[in-house]
């Protein structure tokens, strides 16, 4: 090895000026020289300390181009050629550059050290030709002739099927002309099933034709995983099949695909093969990822599924979609009470499962088993207590809940259990227990009041939630003793529980007296739950005033104080406290100035979105705010607060701060994105609403329809059991927005029967 020839210049290079992921980059040379020395042990500890400074978790900085020419000098010298020629391909496909002088940099300093890498194509090794194929493709538009034509020479020559693959992948993302013509070719011939599948996947997500035959070939071909092409290209070949052809608007294609895979994989069980349940687990996680992007695939792919509940060896895959979709499923209740009557954790995701389907049974069923059944019992308080479900949910009339109500007042009544379980063993749900158990009583209300007795006997060993669930369930004129258990239990304790049962008596009977108590002392102490504190407070209305001296003084301390998420928050919420109660508007107009301010702040948005609602309750004495406002709408995400501000502003005006609302509305309609969350889907059709009919095109009436009524989700992110539910709420308070902007406007036969279906 030439060390000299690989080194040379390495000293150069000013390193002190220059950062990776921990700082100064003077370490880095020694780290290079490290990766040839004879002992393996110091070339490993030098090559994962690269890994974790110059390409952090993907991450390039401004020492990682600079590293990039004696890192190929040492794949060219033989020097771990597979894992640095891996390391070179991800800082050439790193999108996340941080302080980078010229954007593209890494990218640009790998593809100059090509000349180097191209002969490792036709490497002995076949890991070093697949990383190498892999590596050139990450240069994109970087990698010149040269690189296309070594890959041409190699498609040429390989004869290892998973190398060709990845060759083929290659060529398609440096050539994409030439990739339908080598897709055609491969797919038409008799090439092994690896290459089959490379040529599948480019012709998805490069949008080249796809026929039936594709969907065909991918039938057979399933599970397609086991065809994989190692851990390089990082995708799952169903999944990523689908997401690429639903991304390209061929939503169909996409559900024909997995339902296909799904008839393919209840096939192979049937027959007995060694595939079958990897076929299973795969076609099911495209059909859940699908499901979560398609509004159209959940109702189409449930019979594809429905045959997979027959055995209890695949049910387990299937209970949790039918859970999470949102989706009316009758005809799977008779498999889900055969599995929910037998014992373990299928019985329990399978009740669960049939409280969500509004199965009558479900009710019964729970009563019996309310022990053994913690997921249930959480779907039963999630449903109730509207955290889930959707307007399609739906529970028989005159339901007797009697059974369920004495099983709760018996498990309310029981020692808490002292066992520790494991998160993954049901221990969290076990946890949750009185959580749930209380408020299943709090949604039922004065029907509950049978449980009072349990429910005070529970109140000192579970105060938050048995306080919140008396406030609803007690009757403040027959049940006095209700009253006076609140009371005490708010003299004594810690305050969290104090407020829960000040909060609770204040609910029931209208003194506020313990709460203002509690509270007084949580805002004087300034503790981590001062949010909290001023959010309690909010609720009390007229009957806080007592309260006024403390919020003043803590809307009257420097910012230097407020440079937390809780702080600022806390701030906010008394600002908007004291407008209400005082139309104060110079003490609470600096508070909410400081809250936008948080726009230039990493994960700002919230407190940005949050200081826009309190503006918004000041109406046209928020105007001193419109200059802080104004630059908001470079960032998509915050141009719905931006508009509710400038609309309460000036509720009169065709053009709010000289804004035209035709102009405010393409602005907020951008906002609305695949892949939001629901907080922020929901914000913008607020904000369509703020605007007004007259604000709207008819080609933004259309953008707004395709949120109604297209296949493609638009709350996409999220809890990923509380996607499928999020939108579908978002997709039915679009509906009405949509209504309400139309209304006395003639709607196209074809809209008129999607508001109405």
């Amino acid at each position: 090895m030439d060390l000299p020839l690989v080194f040379a210049g390495i000293d150069q290079v000013d390193w002190s000026q220059l950062r990776h992921a921990y700082g100064s980059a003077e370490d880095v040379p020694a780290l290079l020289r490290d990766l040839a020395s004879p002992v393996e042990e110091t070339a490993a500890e030098a090559e994962q300390e690269l890994w974790g400074s110059i390409v952090h978790q993907g991450t390039v900085y401004t020492a990682t181009a600079p590293a990039v020419p004696f890192l190929a000098r040492l794949v060219a010298e033989g020097v771990r050629r597979s894992a640095l020629v891996g390391m070179l391909g991800v800082i050439a496909g790193s999108v996340d550059e941080h302080d980078l002088p010229v954007p593209g940099a890494a990218r640009g300093a790998v593809a100059a050290q090509l000349g180097l890498l191209l002969p490792l194509l036709a490497d002995n090794d076949r890991e070093v030709r697949r990383t190498t194929a892999w590596t050139v493709a990450q240069c994109r538009s970087a990698a010149g002739p040269d690189a296309r034509a070594a890959l041409r020479a190699r498609w040429s020559a390989e004869s290892d099927p998973m190398v060709r693959a990845d060759v083929l992948t290659a060529r398609a993302l440096l050539d994409p002309d030439a990739a339908e013509k080598l897709c055609s070719a491969v797919l038409a011939g008799n090439e092994p099933a690896p290459v089959q599948v490379a040529a599948l996947l480019v012709t998805a997500d490069c949008g080249l034709p796809w026929g039936m035959e594709a969907t065909a070939r991918v039938t057979a071909l399933v599970p397609l995983e086991r065809h994989g092409f190692g851990a390089l290209w990082e995708r799952e070949p169903l999944q990523a099949l689908t997401k690429a052809l639903h991304t390209r608007g061929e939503a169909d294609t996409a559900i024909n695909v997995v339902g296909s895979a799904l008839g393919r994989a209840v096939a192979l069980r049937l027959q007995g093969s060694e595939h079958a349940q990897a076929a299973i687990t795969e076609a099911r996680w495209a059909a859940e990822s699908l499901a979560r992007r398609s509004r159209t695939a959940p109702a189409r792919l449930f019979p594809e599924l429905l045959p997979l509940l027959d055995d209890p060896a695949t049910a387990a895959d299937v209970i949790p979609l039918l859970r999470t979709w949102g989706q009316p499923a009758p005809e799977a209740v008779p498999a889900l009470l055969a599995i929910a009557q037998d014992n373990g954790e299928s019985a329990d995701e399978a009740l669960a499962a049939l409280v969500y389907l509004g199965a009558p049974e479900a009710t019964g069923l729970l009563a019996r088993h309310l022990p053994e059944r913690p997921r249930a019992l959480a779907a039963a308080y999630r449903l109730a207590t509207g955290e889930t479900g959707t307007p399609s949910h739906t529970h028989a009339p005159g339901e007797d809940r009697t059974p369920l109500l004495d099983a709760i007042r018996v498990r309310l009544a029981a020692e808490p259990s002292r066992e520790r379980r494991s998160v993954f063993d049901g221990g969290l749900a076990a946890t949750n227990e009185p959580v749930y158990l209380s408020g299943l009583l709090a949604a039922w209300g004065r029907s509950a009041r049978a449980a009072l007795p349990e429910l005070l006997a529970a109140l000192p060993r579970h105060p938050l939630p048995v306080s919140r669930a008396l406030a609803t369930v007690a009757d403040p004129q027959a049940d006095a003793h209700v009253n006076e258990a609140l009371r005490a239990q708010a003299g004594q304790g810690p305050s969290a529980t104090r407020q829960s049962a000040a909060s609770a008596l204040h609910s029931l009977t209208g003194d506020a007296a313990p709460l203002i108590s509690v509270l007084s002392e949580l805002l004087a102490e300034r503790g981590n739950g001062l949010d909290h504190a001023v959010t309690a407070a909010a609720s009390l209305r007229e009957a806080a005033r007592p309260l006024l001296p403390l919020l003043h003084t803590l809307l009257a301390e420097p910012a230097q104080s407020r440079e937390t998420v809780p702080a600022i928050r806390a701030a906010l919420g008394a600002a908007a406290l004291v407008w209400e109660l005082t139309g104060d508007e110079q003490a609470v107009l600096p508070v909410i100035q400081e809250g936008l301010a948080w726009a230039s702040h990493a994960w700002g948005q919230a407190t940005v979105k949050r200081a826009a609602e309190v503006a918004c309750l000041l109406g046209p004495a928020a105007e001193p705010l419109v200059p802080d406002l104004l630059p908001l709408p470079d960032d998509p995400e915050l141009s719905p607060a931006l508009v509710l501000v400038l609309t309460s502003v000036y509720p009169e005006s065709d053009a709010p701060a000289g804004l035209a609302r035709t102009a405010l509305a393409d602005r907020v309609l951008a906002a609305a994105r695949p892949g939001s969350y629901a907080r922020s889907a929901s914000a913008v059709l607020t904000a369509c609403v703020a605007l007004g009919p007259t604000a709207f095109t008819d080609a933004q009436l259309d953008l707004i329809r395709g949120l109604a009524d297209g296949d493609r989700r638009v709350v996409g992110a999220g809890l990923q059991d509380r996607i499928i539910l999020d939108d579908e709420r978002f997709r039915a308070e679009a509906r009405k927005v949509l209504r309400t902007l139309t209304a006395g406007v003639p709607l196209s036969d074809s809209f008129r029967h999607h508001s109405q279906s």
